[in-house]
Formats: structure tokens, C-alpha cells, sequence
């Protein structure tokens, strides 16, 4: 499998790169463009959730902790005292980080549910809904932000089945197989919760149909295209 530093660099390149074309394209204007960038990194590191008392796995709860936070302090801003909103704050990070995390390190298993394409579904729809129903983003914006974190927990996955075949010595490590798997036929429990989320969740994004519309249209490939080069080139 590929470290961590391989995943967190290559999401934040994929994501950057996207997030540009987007920007470049008017999908989003720069503050959501960076935004698409954090998603789309984090969703590069969000399948090692599972791993167990790891370096990875206390950074991806330490950033959750913030982002979950922050966003309460931001919701109850006028209705707290600054006390209030400090105690309450770090109670939030303290039980995503220590709480959730011990939970994950007990039922939880590297590569196993989570580690698979239906998780990444999950990631993506939860994203979607997050963003629609808790910051009210358009429903173009709202799959845009789950597409990114849905692609970028992909790369994740694609990443670790590259890094299980030894193209020198001509041959395929035996982890080649565990990452990149619809669902964890291993762990059917865990792997049925994934899907019936998934399908919940599915009730709270908004519709699709502006964001499918504009990725089949033909005129959206016509202005990346036009984009993508200096419009003075001798060619």
C-alpha cells in the first residue's frame, strides 16, 4: 500500500489541478475552489481511518475534530457566550478525536469495509448532504464537493493497488485485491451498514440533475477546451 505522504501529496495535486479547472471554467469562484481542494485531500486520506493507533489515523481525526468545531462554534455564534462556545468547541474535538477514534480502532479493520468503492459512495453523498443541508450550498455546488471527496477517496484506493504490484520483479504483492473492491464480502455486517447509509443518506442530497446535465453536456468539454491553452498560441 501506498504511505502517507504518497496519498495526502497526490490527493492535494488531483484535487488542485480539478479545483483549478473548475475555477477556470466559472464552476465555483476561489474561496470554493480551495475549498474543493481540502475535500478532495481529505478524501485522499479518509479510507486509513481504519488504521489502528497510526500516525494517519490521529491526523484524520484531529482534522475532523477541528472541522466538526469549528462549525459549531460558527452556528451558535450569537446565541453562545464566548465561554460557552470554547468549552462546548473543545468538547466536540475532544470526543471526535479520542472518543470516535477508539471506537474505529475497535470495530473497525484496515482494508475492510471501509476500504472499498460503496464507502466511497458513502463519503460523497455524505458530503453532498452536508453541504446542502448544513451550508446551503446549490445543488450544483453540494455534487461538486461530494464528487471531489468521492474522487479523491478513489485515488486512495486506486493508489494502494498500484503499490501492490511490484513492476520490477514482475509480480503481485498478496494485499492486491483488498483495496480497490466494490464492497467487503469479508465483513457483511459492516459492509450492509455502509450501503443502507448510503441509501439514507441519498434522501438529503439535493437533486442531481443540474450537476449530471453539466458533465454529459457537450459544451462544458468545449469550454475546458478552450481553456485549457492560451488563446495566442501559433497553432
Amino acid at each position: 500500500m501506498a504511505n502517507f505522504n504518497t496519498h495526502i501529496s497526490t490527493a492535494a495535486v488531483v484535487s488542485g489541478l480539478l479545483s483549478t479547472l473548475c475555477l477556470q471554467v466559472g464552476f465555483v469562484n476561489s474561496d470554493n475552489a480551495m475549498v474543493l481542494i481540502l475535500i478532495g485531500t481529505i478524501g485522499g486520506i479518509l479510507p486509513d481511518i481504519d488504521l489502528h493507533y497510526s500516525y494517519p489515523s490521529r491526523i484524520i481525526f484531529s482534522v475532523l475534530g477541528i472541522i466538526a468545531a469549528l462549525f459549531w462554534v460558527v452556528s451558535e455564534e450569537n446565541s453562545r457566550s464566548v465561554v460557552e462556545l470554547w468549552l462546548v468547541g473543545l468538547a466536540i474535538y475532544l470526543f471526535t478525536r479520542y472518543g470516535l477514534w477508539r471506537i474505529f480502532n475497535i470495530y473497525t479493520k484496515h482494508r475492510g469495509a471501509i476500504h472499498s468503492i460503496a464507502a466511497a459512495a458513502l463519503s460523497g453523498l455524505a458530503t453532498t448532504a452536508i453541504s446542502y443541508q448544513v451550508f446551503e450550498k446549490s445543488d450544483f455546488l453540494s455534487w461538486l464537493m461530494g464528487f471531489f471527496m468521492f474522487s479523491g477517496f478513489i485515488l486512495h484506493l486506486l493508489l494502494d493497488e498500484l503499490y501492490s504490484v511490484d513492476f520490477m520483479n514482475r509480480r503481485i504483492k498478496r494485499s492486491f485485491g483488498t483495496a480497490l473492491k466494490v464492497v467487503d464480502s469479508k465483513q457483511p455486517y459492516g459492509s450492509g451498514f455502509i450501503v443502507a447509509l448510503s441509501l439514507a443518506i441519498w434522501f438529503a442530497t439535493p437533486s442531481a440533475v443540474i450537476f449530471v446535465d453539466t458533465l454529459l453536456s457537450g459544451e462544458t468539454y468545449s469550454l475546458i477546451w478552450h481553456r485549457m491553452l492560451p488563446e495566442n498560441l501559433p497553432f
